[in-house]
C-alpha cells in the first residue's frame, strides 16, 4: 500500500492471513456498496464482526457498472445541480456493457483470487490484435495496427543495422538478430513487408498473394501515430493474458454481496450519508453515521467506521471530530475526468471480411480516443462495442456536451474508423448510451490523480492510509491504493484497512512512500 514494490505492483502474497478477531461482533459501519465495500463487508463478516453497508444509491457496484435493456443512468445537472436521468439502456435482451472497469490483468490476483472462491465464471479479454485500427492525428485514413507496427519495426532495425560497420562475432549475431527483428533482407534492408498483410485475396492462378507495400519511414513519423496510445497495450497492466467475467463485469460485485450477505453482513440501499461524527479519546471511540432513506433521516453508531466514499463526494459531507491533517489531504485529492459512449450494432460489419476484427481496440486521435470491440459472443448476429473511452480534456469537452451530442460526436469518430457507423440503421441511435463519471452521483470521477512528484500528494496519500480517531474511520478503495482505477486496487485497500482494524497491520504509516503515478497507471505512457 505504500509503495515499497513499486505503484505497479500488486503485492500479492496470497489470501490475507486473518487471526480471529479480538472482540468477535464489533459493529462496523461501511459507507458504500462498491467493490472496496463490499470486500470489507466480506473480509470482517466471515470473521464475527457485525457489519452495515450503507449504499446511497439503489445499486451495488459502485464504478464497476455493467449496463444492461431497461437499465437508467443518471448525471448531475450542469445548470440546476441535480441528478437527471440521461439514458434508458435500450439494448436487446442479453446484450449489456461494461461502463466501468472492464477487463482483468492477469497479474491482479486478489480479483482472480475472489472470482475463484466465489464461481465467478472469467473469460479472455482481447486486449490488441493485428487487425486493430490506428487513426493518428496527422493521418487522412485509419491503417490496421500489423502494418504500423511492422514497418515502424522493420525500419528502425534497418536504420540500426545501418550503423555496425565491425564484422566480430558480436555484431555479426547483432545483424541476425536485427534481421529476424525487422524482417530484414540480407543486405539488412527493409523492403518486403510479408508480416503487415496482402494488397488482397489470393486469386485463382496467384500462387501467391501481393504483399502490402511498406509504408516509407517519413509516412510513419510524420503520422503521430504514437500519440494516438497505440503502445498501451506493451505497458504492464494490459499486457495479455487478461480476462473478463462471462456476462459482465458485474458479476464479480454480485458474488462479493451474496457472499457478504451469507457471511451476516446487512446492506442498506438507497442510504444518503450526509454526516460523520468520529468521538475519541474515550473508553469506547466509535463513529456516529447520520444518513437519509426514503425521506427520513437515521443515524447509525459503531465501534469503527470505514468509507469507501469517492474523495470528491466525501468533502461535501458533514464531519466533525477530524483531524486537520486529514482535512488537509481531503482538499488536495482531485479525480480524473473520464467518459464512456456505448454501442449496439445489429450486425457484427467488424468481423466481416476485409475487416476481421475479433476483440481488441482500435486508437484514434478523435476525441473518442478509442474503440473496444467485444471479446465474446464471436459469429453471433449482433454486439456492443464501448465507442469512445477518454480522460482530462477530450472527457471534459465530451462530457459537458448534451446526451445527443455526444452521441452523434461518437458516432462520427467511430466513422472514421469504420464507414459503417454512419448507417443508423446499423448502429442505431437510440440504442447508443453514455457517461461522464465526473458528473455521475455519489461518484464525481473516474479515479485519483495521484502524481508521485508532488509534495502535498505524498503527504495526503500517508494521511489518508491511516485511521482517524486512533482506530476508528479508515478510509479504503482503488482511491488510496498503488493501482488507482482498478478493482484490484480496491480490493488490496479493502484487505489492508481489515487488517488494520485486526491489529496486523499498522495504523501509523512511515514517514517516506510511494505514490501512485495515476496517469502511467490508467493510461499507459503517454
Amino acid at each position: 500500500m505504500i509503495g515499497a514494490a513499486g505503484p505497479g505492483a500488486t503485492g500479492w502474497i496470497g489470501p490475507p492471513r486473518l487471526p480471529e478477531p479480538l472482540r468477535p461482533g464489533e459493529e462496523v459501519l461501511i459507507l458504500g456498496a462498491g467493490v472496496a465495500g463490499l470486500t470489507t463487508a466480506y473480509e470482517l463478516s466471515r470473521l464475527g464482526y457485525d457489519c452495515t453497508v450503507l449504499e446511497a444509491t439503489q445499486r451495488i457496484g459502485g464504478r464497476s457498472r455493467t449496463v444492461r435493456r431497461g437499465d437508467e443512468l443518471y448525471e448531475i445537472d450542469d445548470r440546476s445541480g441535480v441528478p437527471v436521468r440521461t439514458h434508458t439502456c435500450a439494448f436487446d435482451d442479453g446484450l449489456y456493457l461494461n461502463m466501468g472497469p472492464g477487463r482483468i490483468p492477469y497479474h491482479h490476483r486478489r480479483v482472480l483470487s475472489y472470482c475463484r472462491e466465489f464461481q465467478v465464471e472469467l473469460e479472455p479479454y482481447v486486449m490488441e490484435t493485428t487487425a486493430n485500427l490506428v487513426r493518428p492525428p496527422h493521418l487522412a485514413h485509419a491503417l490496421p495496427n500489423r502494418r504500423v507496427a511492422n514497418d515502424t519495426r522493420g525500419h528502425l532495425a534497418a536504420k540500426l543495422a545501418e550503423t555496425l560497420t565491425t564484422d566480430d562475432a558480436f555484431t555479426h549475431e547483432v545483424r541476425d538478430l536485427l534481421r529476424v527483428f525487422g524482417a530484414l533482407d540480407d543486405d539488412g534492408k527493409y523492403a518486403v513487408a510479408q508480416r503487415s498483410g496482402h494488397l488482397h485475396d489470393p486469386v485463382e492462378g496467384e500462387p501467391f498473394p501481393v504483399p502490402v507495400p511498406p509504408l516509407t519511414f517519413e509516412e510513419l513519423i510524420e503520422s503521430g501515430f504514437w500519440r494516438t496510445r497505440f503502445y498501451q497495450p506493451l505497458d504492464h497492466p494490459w499486457q495479455p493474458s487478461m480476462f473478463q467475467p462471462t456476462g459482465g463485469m458485474d458479476r464479480i460485485v454480485e458474488a462479493l454481496a451474496r457472499q457478504a450477505r451469507l457471511a451476516g453482513a446487512h446492506i442498506v440501499l438507497g442510504a444518503e450519508v450526509t454526516d460523520i461524527a468520529i468521538t475519541a479519546g474515550t473508553d469506547l471511540p466509535h463513529a456516529r453515521v447520520t444518513y437519509r432513506r426514503d425521506g427520513r433521516t437515521f443515524r447509525a453508531e459503531a465501534r469503527h467506521c470505514v468509507s469507501s466514499i469517492p474523495v470528491p463526494v466525501l468533502r461535501g459531507v458533514g464531519r466533525t471530530g477530524f483531524s486537520p491533517a486529514f482535512e488537509s489531504a481531503l482538499r488536495v485529492v482531485e479525480f480524473e475526468k473520464t467518459c464512456k459512449a456505448g454501442w449496439q450494432a445489429n450486425r457484427r460489419f467488424w468481423e466481416d471480411d476485409g475487416a476481421c476484427v475479433y476483440g481488441g481496440i482500435s486508437w484514434t486521435s478523435h476525441t473518442i480516443t478509442q474503440i473496444w470491440y467485444p471479446s465474446t459472443g464471436y459469429f453471433s448476429a449482433t454486439g456492443t462495442l464501448t465507442g469512445a473511452y477518454n480522460f482530462g480534456a477530450d472527457a471534459e469537452h465530451f462530457g459537458g456536451l448534451s446526451t445527443a451530442a455526444r452521441l452523434a460526436l461518437a458516432r462520427a469518430g467511430a466513422t472514421e474508423l469504420h464507414p459503417e457507423f454512419a448507417d443508423d440503421t446499423l448502429v442505431p441511435q437510440d440504442k447508443g448510451i453514455t457517461i461522464a463519471w465526473h458528473k455521475v452521483p455519489y461518484q464525481l470521477g473516474g479515479w485519483p490523480e495521484w502524481n508521485p512528484d508532488r509534495e502535498d500528494h505524498r503527504t495526503a496519500y500517508r494521511q489518508l492510509l491511516q485511521p482517524e480517531g486512533g482506530d476508528v474511520f479508515y478510509v479504503t478503495g482503488d482511491q488510496i491504493s498503488p493501482l488507482p482505477g482498478w478493482q484490484e486496487g480496491a480490493m488490496m485497500s479493502a484487505q489492508y484497512v481489515t487488517q488494520q482494524i485486526l491489529g496486523v497491520m499498522p495504523r501509523t504509516v512511515r514517514e517516506v512512500i510511494t505514490v501512485p503515478d495515476s496517469v502511467a497507471l490508467t493510461q499507459g505512457l503517454v
